[in-house]
């Protein structure tokens, strides 16, 4: 099973969400796990190739070392070397080039433009965001921020995202719009929420055009894999191309 984000309505524009379910992998990362790093590399190579035929992908998607960081590397000709880059954000101006990111709570976002000139893949953990990993993507892109198309993948939502009084601190003391995205529960602790933080740099850019995906990671355990809700877990991919 796929999920299609419905905002990129360009025909140029390819882009795919992964769920768990089809594929074979060994428990715990059955069944769908493309996390070609992870323990069950073996099978996850298999999905990919399997994955790509299904789908008619114009190639295997390759991923970078994911380092919860605020890198962004872009594609050029020689982009299956750079799947040893350790970034959190790829884009690319060439066609048949898949962007793409690995998640299992992390939010996964996927950037256009209308013109369809340059797509991106962005890996957002509250690391990333803090560090504004978002906003550096957008710079390298070169594109007016209004004309930018950003779709917000299945994430773990706020009620299941549990954080200190120091976690809340860093983001409110950074910037203090941040406070709207952390709720306090009966007993005083706090829940991030991620898309409202990314919702939150994405406007504050200039972004006018963001959809979400109303899913939550750790909440649909038959949909999608979840590092918080199982510790050791398979990771979905999120996928974007110019066709």
């Amino acid at each position: 099973m796929i999920i299609k984000p419905e905002i990129f309505n360009v025909t140029a524009i390819k882009a795919l969400q992964t769920t768990r379910i089809g594929g074979k992998s060994n428990k715990p990362y059955d069944s769908l796990n493309l996390g070609v790093l992870g323990a069950d590399m073996t099978d996850a190579l298999v999905n990919l190739n399997s994955f790509k035929k299904l789908q008619n992908l114009p190639h295997v998607p390759i991923f970078m070392q994911q380092v919860h960081g605020d890198q962004v590397v872009e594609y050029t000709e020689n982009f299956e070397a750079q799947r040893t880059i350790e970034a959190d954000a790829c884009f690319t101006h060439r066609k048949q080039v898949i962007c793409a990111v690995l998640t299992a709570d992390c939010l996964p976002v996927l950037i256009t433009d209308k013109q369809a000139t340059v797509v991106a893949a962005v890996h957002c953990g509250w690391k990333g965001l803090y560090s504004e990993t978002l906003k550096n993507t957008i710079k390298k892109l070169d594109v007016n921020p209004q004309d930018l198309q950003c779709w917000l993948g299945p994430c773990i939502s706020y009620k299941p995202y549990r954080v200190d009084e120091k976690f809340r601190q860093q983001f409110v003391l950074k910037d203090k719009q941040y406070a709207h995205s952390f709720y306090q529960n009966k007993k005083g602790g706090w829940h991030a929420d991620l898309k409202k933080i990314a919702v939150y740099q994405l406007e504050s850019l200039g972004v006018k055009e963001i959809s979400q995906s109303p899913y939550c990671t750790h909440d649909n355990k038959n949909l999608f894999f979840s590092y918080r809700r199982d510790g050791e877990t398979g990771r979905m991919a999120s996928m974007i191309w110019l066709d």
